[in-house]
């Protein structure tokens, strides 16, 4: 299992470890600059000094010659000096010749038995015998000097071990303190998670300590684990409401059932007594076969709601299922008017379009008062798919219709006997268009009807 906390120490210290290195690489070439532009100096005045050594030669077929008694220099540096036609006028004592060798001027290096010598080539001009009346004579001479780098290198490498030092112990600081710190900076994340690790089912509540709120990285995990566990408790709230209601619906329908076959049993009916009886029981079980389908139909819906459906004809699925309850419409002597447009084409599952035209219709057919009359249309709207149900009945007060799409919720419980209803059919029209992402809106005044527009996004 990976550690932020690792991951932060090693990143910060991978970060240090880079920079250290690019440092010291640029310290130490800065130091190798300094050190050689340092001893090119010393180079050109330890050339000077041969100069100054140079004087008339004895010999008379020689211009000048050096004096090695005016000379101090180091044992180990070599010299040599030629005169304008490349003549060797003089050498250190026991100079190899691959040392002074004559090349172009300036400064260069060379290997010369495992050693690195910085070599100094110039043009000079000795002049000897000057006085006040005559400028002297001006001998033109090459003076050659080469050292050993061996104490510029130690040096070098003397800075670069004190920087790696340096550099080791700031490392080791930084990994001291890093370990010491960061599990102090991680503290909000672990208070965090002991708070989301209390949450359970009897206490839902989650209250993110206020340390990670005032975290930019880590508030947007506080919050959202907050709203998470809200939405979770409304959704377990509305599940044991669910469950609680549908029990009490399905112990009210057998309570009923119940009671019609103990009021038969009371005493000897007649044949007509006992047929009344079993079909007031057969209705009874019919609407308790109702109420379990649409409550297995609501969790259904609720449990895996189709996924980006394919998109279907919305009004070929409402003309679909229309015809069936005509029937129904003339048994109440509600007149049925329909106005659906053709090639009107949404993502819905099909079966839901039907259960939500059945659901609305008879919902409307089942408030109206006879001689009255239900409109259906369907219609596309601005971009939008528009299903529109009215009715001519008693209306939903101004109370009521804030809950008519909770479960079980009926605003007249004396009518459900009558009328067959469960109080799921408007709740089950809201889960499948929720679920597509559509609006559901109810209007409704008492004593004027009730309109319910449905509104899909056109495929």
């Amino acid at each position: 299992m990976k550690s932020i906390r690792g991951r932060l120490v090693l990143l910060v210290l991978a970060a240090e470890l880079g920079c250290a290195i690019l440092f010291s690489g640029a310290e130490l070439l800065h130091e190798r600059t300094s050190q050689l532009h340092a001893f090119d100096v010393m180079l050109q005045g330890r050339s000077d000094s041969v100069l100054g050594a140079i004087q008339d030669a004895e010999d008379p077929e020689d211009n000048v010659a050096v004096d090695p008694k005016e000379l101090k220099l180091p044992s180990e540096d070599i010299y040599a000096v030629y005169n304008a036609d490349g003549r060797l006028l003089g050498t250190s004592p026991g100079a190899p010749s691959a040392l002074v060798e004559e090349a172009d001027n300036g400064f260069r290096m060379l290997n010369f038995k495992s050693h690195e010598y910085r070599i100094y080539q110039r043009d000079a001009m000795r002049i000897i015998d000057r006085s006040e009346d005559s400028e002297g004579l001006k001998r033109p001479i090459v003076i050659l000097y080469a050292a050993r780098l061996d104490h510029v290198w130690h040096g070098i490498f003397r800075a670069a071990g004190f920087d790696l030092m340096v550099g080791a112990c700031l490392f080791a600081l930084t990994a001291f303190v890093m370990i010491l710190t960061v599990d102090k900076q991680l503290e909000p994340i672990q208070e965090l998670a002991a708070r989301a690790a209390k949450v359970s089912m009897s206490t839902l509540s989650f209250d993110p300590p206020p340390s990670a709120l005032k975290l930019v990285e880590i508030e947007p995990l506080a919050r959202t684990l907050s709203s998470t566990m809200e939405r979770l408790k409304g959704a377990i709230q509305k599940q044991h409401q669910f469950v609680s209601d549908g029990a009490h619906e399905l112990k009210t329908a057998v309570a009923v059932m119940r009671s019609t076959v103990q009021v038969l049993m009371m005493k000897s009916r007649s044949s007509e007594e006992y047929q009344e009886g079993l079909e007031r029981l057969l209705e009874d079980n019919g609407r308790l076969e109702r109420l379990v389908a649409q409550m297995l139909l609501l969790a259904r819906l609720e449990e895996k709601p189709e996924i980006n459906p394919h998109p279907i004809p919305l009004s070929r699925a409402v003309l679909a299922v229309l015809p069936s309850l005509h029937s129904f419409a003339a048994e109440r002597q509600v007149k049925l008017l329909l106005a659906v447009d053709e090639n009107v084409i949404v993502r819905l599952p099909t079966e839901g379009a039907e259960i939500i035209t059945t659901n609305l219709v008879m919902n409307a057919l089942q408030h109206s008062p006879p001689n009255s009359q239900v409109e259906v249309s369907l219609r596309c709207v601005e971009g939008m798919a528009l299903l529109r149900v009215r009715d001519e009945g008693c209306g939903i007060s101004p109370e009521a219709l804030p809950h008519v799409f909770e479960r079980f919720y009926r605003e007249d419980h004396s009518r459900s006997r009558s009328t067959g209803g469960t109080g799921l059919g408007l709740a089950i029209c809201k889960s499948i268009v929720d679920s597509a992402q559509g609006s559901i809106r109810i209007e409704s005044q008492q004593g004027s009807g009730t309109t319910i527009r449905v509104s899909f996004s056109l495929a």
